[in-house]
């Protein structure tokens, strides 16, 4: 016959579990968060494809059109300057003679003084709209740094979904490298203790 002393009694609670056992239930429950999280992230990731699709094919537009209004101005300046230059040369075959009076000496230079002045600030803003074409600012190339601030100004929405993306993807690199590290951290404490045993065994 069993002794009663063992049985135990419907009303007797569970036991209770062991510290390791409670520790267990608790990483797997932070396993399951973070694996939770991580399809979060991904789908959120595959809902922003056509919002990347967008900013980037609306980009190109801007880029586009903000090259082409350059290369207008450009093409503009260059015209001036080549007009400038002519009245430049027309002035100076008009030059007057040692025997002019000293007014007219005097409005002649005053005047090739103003010409010289207005190339030279036309060249001035040659080089600015050439460098603007041509220059690198300091994560893209000037040109396109301008259309993105056009851009950005006049669809602020879309600018908004783009920035949120980038956020939701740099938020899942960052917790896919948290998490790799931890696997190796476990790994290498797993890999320390069976060593740890393996020679206290031998000792």
């Amino acid at each position: 016959m069993k002794n009663p002393a063992f049985r135990r009694d419907s009303n007797t609670p569970a036991p209770i579990r062991s510290g390791r056992s409670a520790a267990a239930t608790s990483g797997g429950e932070e396993l399951l968060e973070a694996a939770q999280e991580i399809e979060r992230e991904q789908q959120a990731a595959l809902e922003a494809a056509p919002i990347e699709q967008t900013y980037q094919e609306a980009l190109a537009i801007y880029v586009q059109s903000k090259f082409a209004q350059v290369e207008h101005i450009e093409d503009r300046l260059e015209n001036l300057i080549d007009r400038q230059q002519a009245r430049l040369q027309q002035a100076q075959a008009g030059k007057p003679g040692f025997l002019a009076r000293p007014g007219t000496r005097q409005a002649w230079q005053t005047n090739q003084a103003q010409q010289q002045a207005r190339l030279q600030v036309l060249h001035t803003r040659l080089e600015v709209v050439r460098e603007i074409k041509e220059g690198m600012g300091i994560h893209a190339p000037k040109i396109e740094e301008l259309a993105t601030r056009k851009m950005r100004a006049e669809r602020p929405d879309l600018a908004s979904d783009w920035d949120a993306m980038r956020e939701a993807a740099r938020r899942h690199q960052a917790l896919t490298r948290k998490q790799e590290q931890e696997r190796k951290q476990a790994q290498e404490q797993r890999l320390g203790r069976s060593q740890s045993l393996g020679l206290s065994r031998t000792v």
